[in-house]
């Protein structure tokens, strides 16, 4: 039986609530300044992983090593989220847990595209994506406890508030609580 991780990674295209068009691509060289800006940005950096010292050598690693590698491992997909001009807007990670039926999906928006509804429809459009496609059974988000922006993302993209980690997320050397939301097949919608 064949499996979408047969072929190459697709892109994904979406439209917002305002109808603004937006593509899911897998990374590419000229995106290396835009993801530098998003992750030197201290709202991303007060909410995420990302280390504070992201330079461009690191962006290219994302770029040629890190980005692909999910996809070629089959693991999930790492996609950067193009605006309507088709510059860099963000990213969406998509990585399969030690359970193969769920995923853990994360994402971080570029300043110049944030409140303009890009997420949201990226997100929903992964999450679809990997129960109808990749037959997973749930997808998971988790973020810090306070990033009220990234919970909106993912109420609006269709994913239902489960409760608070506690302790659930570490980063720079710290434990967090962490609010948890999924999505499952149920919560498809045409």
């Amino acid at each position: 039986m064949s499996s979408p991780y047969d072929s190459p990674q697709p892109t994904l295209h979406a439209v917002t609530d305002r109808g603004e068009k937006i593509t899911l691509r897998v990374p590419e060289s000229a995106d290396a300044d835009g993801l530098v800006a998003a992750c030197t940005d201290p709202e991303t950096l007060r909410w995420t992983t990302i280390a504070p010292d992201y330079d461009h050598d690191r962006a290219v690693g994302f770029i040629t090593e890190y980005a692909p590698g999910w996809w070629q491992r089959r693991q999930g997909g790492c996609w950067v989220l193009a605006g309507p001009d088709g510059a860099y807007a963000g990213q969406i990670d998509l990585r399969v847990t030690a359970d193969p039926q769920v995923a853990d999906i994360g994402f971080l928006t570029a300043p110049p595209a944030r409140g303009r509804g890009y997420m949201t429809a990226a997100l929903r459009l992964v999450a679809r994506y990997a129960i109808e496609e990749l037959g997973l059974a749930r997808v998971e988000w988790k973020a810090h406890v306070g990033n009220d922006a990234s919970r909106r993302v993912a109420e609006k993209a269709g994913f239902t508030f489960e409760g608070v980690l506690r302790d659930g997320c570490a980063a720079h050397g710290r434990r967090f609580d962490a609010w948890i939301a999924s999505y499952l097949p149920r919560d498809l919608v045409s």
